[in-house]
């Protein structure tokens, strides 16, 4: 059975490749460069392990809280981006007939895999700006759940889960046995992961975004050690260990944590600020949806044209990229990434106006 086309990734990397000089659809902040790494000259170019290097894994679960036991280096893998980590999750703990609660818009990843096993899928709305439905998902879940995948902080929506709904996830979840996991790609603060709130909580991050390291492809996933153990097999037979070169180098990354988070929030707080700026001279054509914690923001299109039309021509007349709403199994809304230098947000905007003052 063949899986569906991958619509993120056709926008970026097939429909919109060569055709942009500003990028404000990259979902992390601005990318750093190779000479922000402590790279030696005598590293090896060997295989790492196919679980990653064990004082990587430990620094991994010392962010979690690994210093009271709870999390150590066995829960710990380390995979090609998030992205993977997700992929052998779905692989590892899914089979066919499971159930498989997530929402949208989101990642299609996470019910295209799932459907493509054999799991029947139940995709929620969670419209960018209201208040996740946590009654919706209780109504949903059923004696063949076996696994809800979230997104908080979300992409693209830039919401998180209110408190309380956490908990009413964690009680139903922990009653049933259910799998929870939650993309943490954006959280900074990993005291707060799902995985301190139910024995089956799962955890997948990595220094794509909040880094600004995309091009390291390192990701990770913390669970229990037997999901683990499923995870790193399961990875034995695709990417088999990722470089040794940039776990070192991740090693390192690490150790400066407190530097890149605060170079993260130095985009985007500046960021946010630009672009509320343009939403307020634009509340004819745009409303945006205020991020909480994301280096992009989610942004209501008011036009009669499709955000699929916008982001086309936004790409073709001024050669600036942004993610259409489409992409994401929604419509009428764009993507707008704000973590930028202000002389490329600003221009990247500016050209972004003359579309919507065009189509609207």
């Amino acid at each position: 059975m063949s899986i569906s086309e991958y619509a993120i990734q056709q926008w970026l990397f097939d429909e919109a490749r060569g055709r942009y000089d500003i990028d404000l659809a990259e979902s992390g902040v601005q990318f750093r460069l190779l000479r922000d790494l402590e790279i030696q000259p005598d590293w090896e170019l060997d295989y790492s392990l196919d679980r990653g290097r064990p004082q990587l894994r430990g620094a991994i679960a010392e962010m979690y809280g690994g210093h009271d036991g709870a999390v150590s280096a066995g829960h710990v893998a380390v995979t090609h981006g998030a992205q993977e980590a997700l992929y052998l999750l779905y692989r590892t703990l899914l089979r066919a007939g499971d159930h498989v609660v997530t929402t949208s818009p989101g990642w299609q990843q996470a019910w295209e895999v799932p459907r493509h096993i054999g799991c029947d899928v139940t995709v929620l709305p969670w419209p960018p700006g209201e208040r996740f439905d946590i009654e919706a998902l209780l109504r949903a879940l059923g004696p063949r759940t076996r696994m809800i995948t979230l997104n908080s902080p979300g992409n693209p929506s830039g919401c998180v889960l209110d408190p309380d709904d956490w908990a009413a996830v964690m009680e139903v979840a922990a009653e049933r046995g259910i799998w929870v996991v939650n993309d943490e790609e954006y959280l900074l603060d990993f005291d707060k992961s799902v995985v301190h709130r139910h024995s089956r909580a799962i955890s997948v991050s990595g220094l794509s975004k909040v880094f600004g390291m995309p091009a390291l492809r390192l990701g990770w996933v913390v669970a229990a050690g037997d999901v683990i153990e499923g995870v790193v097999n399961y990875k034995r037979y695709t990417t088999v260990s990722n470089s040794l070169v940039w776990e070192r180098a991740a090693e390192l990354v690490l150790q400066r944590r407190a530097e890149h988070v605060d170079r993260f929030r130095r985009l985007v707080e500046p960021g946010l600020r630009t672009l509320r700026d343009f939403a307020g001279r634009h509340t004819d054509t745009v409303r945006l949806v205020p991020p909480q914690g994301t280096p992009f923001a989610w942004v209501n299109t008011l036009t009669e044209a499709s955000s699929r039309d916008i982001a086309e021509r936004l790409l073709e007349q001024h050669r600036t990229l942004v993610m259409p709403a489409e992409v994401f199994g929604a419509e009428k809304a764009l993507r707008v990434s704000f973590a930028r230098p202000a002389e490329v947000l600003e221009e990247g905007l500016e050209r972004l106006g003359k579309v919507l003052a065009d189509v609207g």
